[in-house]
């Protein structure tokens, strides 16, 4: 998820000073802010934008490609599954393994979830609108329309970067600094390591943001917002 040296390089050229890391990120679901607290902010647009008409046609248009190298691993999968199936349909032990791991795996997704409840990362800022990280927030796709942000560390500030607009192709050439932040006023916090891309901003002022840490994923990535 981190971008690569080559890829540092060639964003840095936009910064004031290299940068020492830098990934893509997304946040959550902007809940709706009262009307009021939306207009003093500018009104602006809290989700991302569409893509283009004949950048969709031009999607629909590779996607049977696309589509069909997806479908063929999964033809596979599915036939290695069926296989595994009729094995485990004659042997009571299997099943019985077969009970207990789904049983496994449903008690530790029901604990990550609880994880994330407790420190609140299944929430997307701490809810304070007029504290830093609400503001940054009512802004967000206001700066940008793309749904992914670039996330960059230099040996003085944290800045938020992106594409102005929603893009099929060269999101990092076509990345423009949005945000300049202090590493004085913001710190990246990580409260589960064993959930290393669930981070949050938190701002001097006690406000904080989930980030989650994700590849730009292309063209793929480009049809979900």
């Amino acid at each position: 998820m981190e971008l690569r040296p080559y890829e540092l390089q060639r964003i840095q050229r936009k910064l004031d000073s290299p940068a020492s890391w830098g990934t893509w990120c997304r946040i959550g679901r902007i809940p709706r802010p009262p009307a009021e607290v939306h207009r003093a902010a500018g009104g602006g647009r809290l989700r991302p934008g569409w893509i283009r008409p004949h950048v969709l046609f031009g999607y629909l248009l590779v996607s049977p490609l696309v589509l069909l190298g997806l479908a063929i691993p999964l033809v596979l999968a599915a036939i290695g599954a069926a296989v595994e199936a009729v094995h485990q349909a004659f042997s009571a032990t299997e099943r019985e393994k077969a009970r207990r791991a789904k049983r496994g795996s449903e008690e530790r997704a029901e604990g990550s979830a609880a994880q994330l409840s407790a420190h609140r990362l299944d929430e997307t800022f701490d809810g304070d609108w007029n504290g830093r990280a609400g503001q940054l927030v009512l802004r967000w796709y206001g700066m940008s329309r793309y749904p992914r942000r670039l996330l960059l560390r230099t040996d003085s500030q944290l800045v938020i970067a992106g594409p102005r607009g929603r893009v099929s192709t060269g999101t990092l050439r076509k990345s423009r600094v949005l945000e300049r932040i202090p590493l004085t006023e913001v710190a990246i916090e990580t409260p589960l390591p064993e959930r290393a891309e669930l981070n949050r901003l938190r701002f001097q002022d006690g406000s904080w943001l989930v980030v989650t840490y994700v590849p730009d994923e292309g063209m793929l990535g480009q049809l979900s917002f």
